[in-house]
C-alpha cells in the first residue's frame, strides 16, 4: 500500500508528496476511530437489548406479583368443613402425694397435604372417668377387693361429658369429696357446690411449622372458652395454617380434679351400676347391702378442637 502509495505520489513536488502523507495518516486514524466508535455503538445497541429483556421480565413478575393470592378468600379450592381436634389424657391421682397441679400437657397435630386448614373457632369439652384409689380396710368394713390405685373403674360419673371451667357449671348439692354429707337427698341438697369433674386449665396454641405463637407470653383461660354456657370461642379472624404445618396444643391445668363419693346399687335381675366390686360399704339406708358408697379419683381425656374448613386442591404454597 504504501509503495503505492509512493507511486501515486511520483512527480509530485516533495512538499505536495508530505502533505498528501500526512493527510493519508489523518484519513487512516479517522477510519481507527470509526471503527472503534461503530464498535461502541453496536455494544450499547446490545446492552439496550438485553435491557429490554431484563424489562420485560421485570414487568411479568410484577403481573404476577400484583395477581398473587392475598387474602385466604382468594385461594382456588373447594371448602369443606374440617375439625382438626387434639385429645390429652389427663390420669386418676395414685399417690396422697402426686398432684397433676401445673403440668403442662401437650398434643401435636399436623395438617394434611391435601389442602391448608382455615380455623375460625375453638371449642373443648371434658370426657370424665373414673379411677380406683386402691383397696382399704378402714374405715371398716372398707373396699380390701378394689383393684390397684390407678386403675379406671365405671362409675355413674363414667363418660359424662363436662365444662372446661367451674365458673360455667356452678349448682347446688353434689358429692365433691369422700364422705360429704348424710346419706340421703336431703344431705346431697344441702351442699353448696359444684358438680364433680369439671377441669380448669391455660391453655396454648403454637404454629410449629413457622415456630409461631397464637398468644404472648401469658397463656389462655379456658374460661374464655365459656364466656357463655357452652358457647365456642370464635376468632377475631381466621386462622390460616399451611399443609403439613404442626400445630402443638398444651394445657396447663390449674388444679387437681380430686376425687368423688359415687352413689350405686345393685338393681334386680343381676343388674348394676358400674362395675365395682365388691359392693359398696353398707349403710343405714341400706340395710339389705344393696346400695353404698365408693370413693374414686377424677381423671379422664380432655379435647380440644380447632373448627373450620380444608381447602382442597389448592396450588401449593398456597400464599
Amino acid at each position: 500500500m504504501a509503495e503505492m502509495d509512493d507511486f501515486a505520489l511520483t512527480g509530485l513536488p516533495p512538499a505536495a508528496q508530505q502533505y498528501m502523507r500526512r493527510l493519508a495518516n489523518r484519513n487512516e486514524r479517522v477510519e481507527m476511530q470509526l471503527k472503534a466508535l461503530y464498535k461502541r455503538c453496536m455494544q450499547l445497541a446490545q446492552a439496550h437489548a438485553d435491557d429490554q429483556v431484563v424489562l420485560k421480565e421485570l414487568r411479568s413478575a410484577y403481573k404476577k406479583a400484583a395477581e398473587r393470592i392475598r387474602y385466604i378468600e382468594d385461594i382456588p379450592g373447594k371448602r369443606i368443613p374440617y375439625f382438626l381436634g387434639f385429645s390429652i389424657e389427663i390420669p386418676g391421682l395414685t399417690q396422697p402425694s402426686t398432684t397433676v397441679r401445673g403440668a403442662r400437657l401437650p398434643d401435636t397435630k399436623q395438617v394434611s397435604q391435601d389442602g391448608p386448614f382455615v380455623c375460625t373457632t375453638y371449642m373443648s369439652a371434658f370426657l370424665l372417668k373414673t379411677f380406683s384409689i386402691g383397696p382399704y380396710d378402714t374405715p371398716s368394713p372398707g373396699r380390701p377387693n378394689d383393684p390397684p390405685a390407678g386403675s379406671e373403674v365405671i362409675t355413674p360419673l363414667s363418660g359424662r361429658w363436662r365444662p372446661v371451667a367451674s365458673t360455667a357449671d356452678p349448682f347446688a348439692g353434689a358429692y365433691i369429696g369422700a364422705q360429704v354429707g348424710p346419706f340421703s337427698v336431703a344431705g346431697a341438697q344441702a351442699v353448696q357446690t359444684f358438680r364433680p369433674g369439671i377441669i380448669d386449665f391455660l391453655f396454648e396454641i403454637q404454629d410449629e411449622s413457622v415456630d409461631r405463637l397464637r398468644q404472648n407470653q401469658i397463656p389462655i383461660p379456658s374460661r374464655y372458652l365459656m364466656t357463655e354456657f357452652d358457647r365456642p370461642l370464635y376468632l377475631p379472624v381466621s386462622d390460616f395454617y399451611e399443609r403439613s404445618s404442626a400445630i402443638t396444643f398444651s394445657a396447663t391445668l390449674t388444679r387437681d380434679l380430686g376425687f368423688a363419693e359415687v352413689n350405686y346399687a345393685a338393681l334386680p335381675n343381676g343388674f348394676a351400676e358400674g362395675n365395682q366390686n365388691p359392693p359398696p360399704d353398707p349403710s343405714q339406708a341400706s340395710p339389705a347391702n344393696n346400695a353404698g358408697r365408693a370413693v374414686v379419683a377424677l381423671g379422664g381425656t380432655l379435647y380440644f378442637t380447632m373448627v373450620g374448613y380444608k381447602i382442597l386442591q389448592a396450588q401449593s404454597p398456597a400464599v
